[in-house]
């Protein structure tokens, strides 16, 4: 009988030891997951965005045109229908950050036109005109939970679109 109540506290003990390293695992597996719901919803948000510059580019078709215009573009007053006309990106932009508003965080989105462009800043001479490629960035921190107790307190995630003006 004296070994019997020996052991009988051992499997709560063992309990005891594994039940934090597996809440701290189950926590950083759910910290994972959410980096890479940013980073699904980011590559949805640069692929809409920079699918609505290409459809609203500079040809005469287009009552509404963003981006730098081209000779041939008319660009309209800015109305009700049409807020923000050529050379304002910030229908893009705003469409980017709508897309984005679905996992509920707060993004940063760069619309650049021309080949070579980078971050807000388009090529020489690029227009929105049709063959002209635009790319979109979009950026968000994700802030870690569990994770930061060990040192990665926030990650980083960004994706990037780039697609040919086509209208």
């Amino acid at each position: 009988m004296l070994r019997r109540d020996r052991t009988r506290g051992q499997a709560l003990v063992e309990f005891a030891l594994v039940l934090p390293i597996l809440t701290l695992l189950l926590a950083g597996f759910w910290d994972l997951g959410r980096v890479v719901l940013a980073q699904d919803a980011l590559n949805h948000a640069a692929r809409e965005a920079a699918r609505y510059a290409i459809v609203h580019g500079g040809s005469s078709a287009n009552p509404c045109p963003v981006g730098p215009p081209g000779e041939d573009t008319v660009v309209p007053v800015a109305s009700v229908s049409c807020p923000t006309p050529s050379p304002s990106k910030q229908s893009v932009y705003d469409e980017a950050e709508g897309s984005a508003s679905i996992a509920g965080m707060t993004v940063t989105v760069e619309a650049c036109y021309g080949a070579g462009c980078s971050d807000n800043t388009d090529a020489i001479g690029a227009t929105n005109e049709r063959g002209t490629p635009v790319t979109v960035t979009v950026s968000t921190t994700v802030h870690m939970g569990v994770t930061g107790l060990l040192g990665l307190s926030s990650f980083d995630v960004s994706s990037s679109s780039t697609m040919l003006v086509n209208h």
